[in-house]
């Protein structure tokens, strides 16, 4: 059974379930459908990547590799064209969602979305134009309706942009945004939220950001921490004796940022860090375990409690390293959120 098949839950229950995701993501990758790139941190315009040291590979032929001058982690090679896996069909993405559509149950991110607005809100609190890039299907920025904001979101898989405005009244741009004609000098708030280890030209996107957003406008990035992804590949190598599939989503997120490789990316691209905080775990749900299907919604302590506890616990003790780190956001961080301002 490929991802694309729809599961019969009448068949054998022996039989495991296959999650059917809306997403085109594969268990395997052949290597003419990758690319390699240098490090765009330390080294953006070589033709050739610099010297990596290479940690693990997933997925078949994604390679995942630390550079040993600035030290961001990155996926090399990587898919050529990660941001595919998101051009799934919209009746495949609803049968993923339509729980949530239609107000039944909620989404397993809403209370991470939720702690992102409220961020976002200590610093423009008033009525702003507010940009979402990456927005996907909308569910982070379908809570952001009841706020004194002028909603605008871009997503470049026009099943996901279709369904965002049909599903949240959304006002989408079809586009990727170095692509999209924006005005300049126009947004007050600017968002990427578990978006930009996703993006493979990171500095050409914070240059297009520059452009559009206002001298004292916010840009939000909320980012998994590329030093807990390699806390949870050692542990998982070095103690359980086992490699994660998984530790690095390396079909979609291309680079794992820590605070430090965050900040200097900013102020690489002309942006001032305001702030960077430990943000919230996500509790990601069982169901697709179970029955094959709607993976988004939450489901019961039960189903996932050692993980459930163990994600918080890490996030807890992540506070207490970093008043041991000096400030510095150490490896039990599950995710960074950083708030930063134009600098020019």
């Amino acid at each position: 059974m490929n991802d694309n098949e729809t599961i019969n839950i009448s068949q054998n229950i022996e039989q495991p379930f296959q999650y059917k995701r809306g997403g085109l993501q594969k268990n395997n990758y052949l290597l003419d459908e990758t690319t390699e790139w240098p490090c765009p941190l330390c080294n953006p315009n070589s033709q050739h990547p610099n010297q990596d040291k290479h940690l693990k590979t997933e997925r078949g032929v994604l390679g995942v590799v630390k550079c040993k001058k600035c030290s961001l982690i990155r996926i090399n090679p990587r898919l050529t064209n990660p941001d595919a896996v998101y051009h799934g069909k919209e009746k495949d993405y609803f049968e993923e969602f339509k729980l949530i559509i239609e107000g039944k149950k909620e989404h397993h991110r809403d209370r991470n979305y939720l702690e992102d607005l409220n961020t976002i809100s200590k610093y423009k609190p008033g009525h702003a134009e507010f940009l979402d890039i990456g927005t996907n299907t909308g569910s982070f920025l379908r809570l952001a309706r009841n706020r004194k904001w002028n909603l605008t979101g871009i997503e470049p898989s026009k099943s996901l942009s279709n369904l965002a405005k049909e599903w949240w009244g959304l006002n989408i741009i079809n586009s990727f945004l170095e692509n999209a004609e924006l005005p300049t000098n126009h947004y007050d708030i600017v968002t990427m939220t578990d978006v930009f280890e996703h993006i493979v030209n990171p500095n050409e996107l914070l240059q297009k950001v520059s452009s559009i957003i206002k001298k004292d406008g916010i840009l939000f990035i909320k980012v998994p921490n590329g030093k807990f992804n390699l806390f949870k590949h050692v542990v998982r190598k070095k103690v359980l004796g086992r490699e994660g599939t998984n530790d690095y989503d390396a079909y979609e997120h291309v680079c794992h940022y820590s605070d430090t490789t965050l900040k200097q990316i900013l102020k690489k691209n002309n942006f001032n860090v305001l702030e960077c905080k430990i943000a919230l775990p996500v509790q990601i749900p069982m169901w697709h375990e179970h029955v094959g299907q709607y993976y988004q919604y939450k489901a019961p302590f039960f189903l996932d409690w050692k993980g459930s506890l163990g994600r918080s616990a890490l996030y807890h003790l992540s506070k207490i390293e970093r008043i041991m780190c000096c400030g510095r956001i150490g490896h039990l961080a599950p995710n960074i959120i950083c708030i930063a301002r134009p600098s020019k």
